[in-house]
């Protein structure tokens, strides 16, 4: 099961980053046999970001300069999926994530990451409806870029190591796994086109260290990203990208939950730049296209993503 689970994980990944590369290559070929005007204006140093939260890419924050982004997840998790008849109990969920990234130098960064959960529980079972809310497990990490496009070099290479700390809701009631430390690794990648396309992708992981909520212990997530984005002036762009994401199984008090999980969001996306404020606004719709649990599991057929940045200079 874990095998085969794997393979699907990585052909849906392969597919998906060889989806967003053939738009770009058809792309190029359009724009060098179409006229090419005198001159071609540029896009700006904003315009093609991610707009889920979960992807980062290879570039980092120039030296001194801070970047600070709001994310926010909105989450419908009515859907139960892989049902044996057990049920699972649905939610809605909103999902808060500051992300705070300061250039300390030309090749470095680093990045500090808060959060805050919003859980809307329906009831289930003996269980009533009910609302929890608090802080998540904060992250913080730093980013070194061996290669960066910024620099010179043909394309953005980041090499990211960080820790998740045990801030988050602690408690039975809260969800399960939670306020723990963990530690993270990811390399992404950012290539630019100039003037209409951006590129980014990640591949990463996320391992806990110990027990946490309702006695559970997770284990290892593994998650490979993706965008590209088509730049059509300074102001706007619109893209696609992808998410894909699986868990082995976790532990309760010691028992194998037998719950491994791989599954796949993509979506459109778009971008609202302000060059002469260094802000810009995304927004994304996401839909599920690889949704495999060993478990009955309540999921979202339906995921929006906000995120409203702007970098600081003094």
């Amino acid at each position: 099961m874990m095998v085969a689970g794997m393979q699907k994980w990585v052909i849906c990944g392969v597919i998906a980053t060889n989806m967003m590369a053939g738009q770009v290559f058809a792309e190029d070929e359009k724009a060098s046999a179409a006229p090419q005007p005198a001159k071609m204006e540029k896009m700006s140093p904003l315009s093609g970001t991610p707009v889920n939260s979960a992807i980062s890419g290879g570039a980092i924050v120039p030296k001194g300069l801070l970047l600070s982004a709001l994310n926010f997840s909105y989450r419908d998790k009515d859907d139960i999926v892989d049902n044996a008849g057990a049920g699972a109990r649905t939610s809605e969920q909103e999902l808060y994530l500051l992300k705070l990234r300061y250039g300390m130098a030309d090749r470095f960064e680093l990045a500090f990451v808060p959060g805050y959960i919003s859980n809307h529980r329906d009831a289930y079972g003996r269980a009533r409806a009910d609302h929890l809310e608090g802080p998540t497990d904060f992250a913080l990490g730093g980013t070194y870029t061996p290669f960066s496009q910024r620099l010179g070099d043909p394309l953005s290479l980041g090499l990211t190591l960080g820790v998740n700390m045990p801030t988050g809701q602690e408690g039975p009631e809260h969800l399960p796994g939670g306020d723990v430390w963990s530690y993270n690794a990811k390399v992404g990648v950012t290539k630019v086109w100039h003037p209409n396309h951006r590129v980014d992708w990640d591949l990463g992981f996320v391992q806990p260290t110990e027990t946490g909520n309702q006695g559970v212990r997770k284990d290892t997530v593994v998650a490979m990203t993706g965008s590209y984005h088509y730049v059509f002036t300074p102001n706007f762009d619109v893209g696609l990208e992808f998410t894909l994401e699986n868990s082995k199984d976790w532990e309760r008090n010691g028992i194998d939950m037998r719950n491994e999980y791989t599954e796949m969001y993509v979506g459109p996306t778009m971008n609202f730049c302000m060059p002469q404020w260094n802000m810009w606004l995304g927004i994304g719709a996401f839909v599920p296209v690889v949704r495999d649990y060993d478990i009955a599991t309540a999921s979202d057929d339906f995921r929006l993503e906000i995120k409203l940045g702007k970098i600081w200079s003094w």
